[in-house]
């Protein structure tokens, strides 16, 4: 008799992020790195990237065209390799390579999974979204689509406030914020009832 114990991640962009601010991200982890505001920005938006690679693939191939096993070590080397870039940058007083954040986490980190060619477009296509200059700007907003639900960086400088607003997360997420067709709703719910 044996006993197997997995984890798997959790449904929905707002379960996705209250895990990663609940086991990854702290108070410590949102001061590391100066200016602040930047960097809670940055922590943020990689964190929405992951959840929703991550969520993405509940729609098979209409999400990737491979299904792929994205974790927290692709969060975290992330992670690491921005805190580097970003302290350097700090202390070089020099302007931040976007390009190069965007390759590493993008080709390096996530893509170091990637094996098919459109679903590594797609994912660069994340990289220019969501890591770039204008996550700096007030109230960014992640969704330039209309849905029922503005997914904004929300303008915190505690951890317990950013938990505050991933709670008033959407629990059910619009395929849209994913780049989808709404209809890829019927195909994951027609695929679910399946299984």
């Amino acid at each position: 008799m044996a006993i197997k114990v997995t984890t798997e991640p959790p449904k929905g962009l707002q379960a996705g992020l209250s895990r990663t601010f609940n086991t990854t991200i702290n108070q410590d982890f949102l001061e590391r790195v100066e200016p602040y505001d930047k960097w809670r920005q940055i922590v943020y938006s990689i964190c929405f990237m992951h959840s929703v690679v991550q969520e993405r693939r509940k729609f098979g191939p209409l999400g990737f065209c491979i299904a792929y096993e994205f974790n927290n070590a692709d969060l975290q080397a992330s992670l690491t390799f921005l805190e580097v870039h970003m302290t350097q940058c700090q202390t070089l007083n020099t302007h931040y390579s976007w390009k190069a954040m965007q390759y590493m986490v993008c080709d390096v980190q996530y893509g170091g999974r990637i094996t098919d060619a459109l679903d590594r477009e797609l994912f660069n296509t994340y990289g220019l979204l969501w890591i770039q200059e204008q996550i700096f700007t007030p109230a960014y907003c992640f969704n330039n689509s209309v849905t029922e639900y503005s997914y904004c960086i929300p303008e915190a400088t505690e951890h317990s406030k950013f938990l505050e607003e991933i709670d008033h997360l959407p629990p059910k997420d619009s395929p849209p914020i994913f780049g989808l067709h709404p209809n890829a709703d019927l195909t994951f719910r027609l695929k679910q009832s399946n299984e």
